[in-house]
């Protein structure tokens, strides 16, 4: 079963005769499976953050269609996308995106606030995430008093604490160092194969990638080849490489593994 079917995407800015256009996706198709982790990748000017600005509903396709838990998020109405975007989909940022003015227990709980759910089972579903995670200690603290891997760790408590279809991330350690951005992306691997969420990471970073099932990469708004991980992340880390020397690009932090 596929969470995530996009066909033939195509994105095109500008139209005008004062404005030259320019095609960020070029009939670009992707899938992802049900409880899969897939890593997207490519230069700069490949269409990867067009890519996620569609999936994560923000933006629009020109042409092409995209299903997300066999919903079109296009033939949505304004109110019926906001609430879609708020149930179905997480979100984690590479700013993380955290309320300063709140807790780490309400920032991790305002997605369900803003869908009315009963007190009672946001406690129960905030210190469930919280205790997965390993961020209990900190839940009454404000985000100013943690350290930026136990922002993102929080950021990650509220992208799934609703239970979304797919959760989506942009570059989710590129604000963190070595020590910090490995706990992160174990948070991520733990969540998929005990808890069955389905991710997909867009990043530039091979150590990132190396963390995930499958990495599909893109060049000029198409597809430019795949990759299965089939033996241990260090290998799968060096065929990442391997693949990004052909690919060409400006790719950093590759120095990791």
């Amino acid at each position: 079963m596929s969470v995530l079917i996009a066909e033939g995407l195509t994105k095109i800015y500008g139209s005008s005769k004062e404005t030259a256009t320019t095609r960020a996706l070029a009939g670009l198709n992707l899938k992802v499976g049900k409880e899969e982790f897939v890593g997207v990748m490519g230069p700069s000017g490949s269409g990867k953050t067009t890519l996620l600005n569609i999936l994560a509903t923000i933006d629009t396709p020109t042409s092409g269609s995209i299903r997300i838990n066999g919903v079109s998020p296009t033939a949505l109405k304004r109110n019926e996308l906001a609430r879609f975007r708020r149930r179905e989909l997480g979100f984690v940022f590479q700013d993380f995106n955290l309320l300063n003015t709140l807790s780490v227990r309400d920032n991790i709980a305002l997605p369900l606030a803003l869908d009315n759910v009963r007190p009672s089972e946001i406690t129960h579903r905030v210190e469930g995430v919280a205790q997965r995670l390993g961020i209990s200690h900190i839940l009454p603290k404000r985000t100013y008093e943690i350290s930026g891997g136990e922002q993102q760790r929080a950021a990650i408590a509220r992208a799934i604490v609703h239970k979304p279809a797919l959760l989506l991330a942009d570059e989710p350690t590129g604000n963190l160092d070595s020590k910090s951005s490995r706990e992160v992306m174990d948070a991520f691997v733990d969540l998929n194969a005990k808890d069955g969420a389905t991710i997909l990471v867009v990043t530039h970073d091979p150590f990132v990638a190396s963390f995930c099932q499958r990495i599909v990469f893109i060049k000029d708004g198409k597809l430019f080849s795949e990759l299965r991980r089939k033996n241990q992340r260090q290998t799968f880390f060096q065929e990442i490489l391997d693949t990004l020397s052909v690919l060409g690009g400006d790719f950093s932090n590759s120095g990791r593994n």
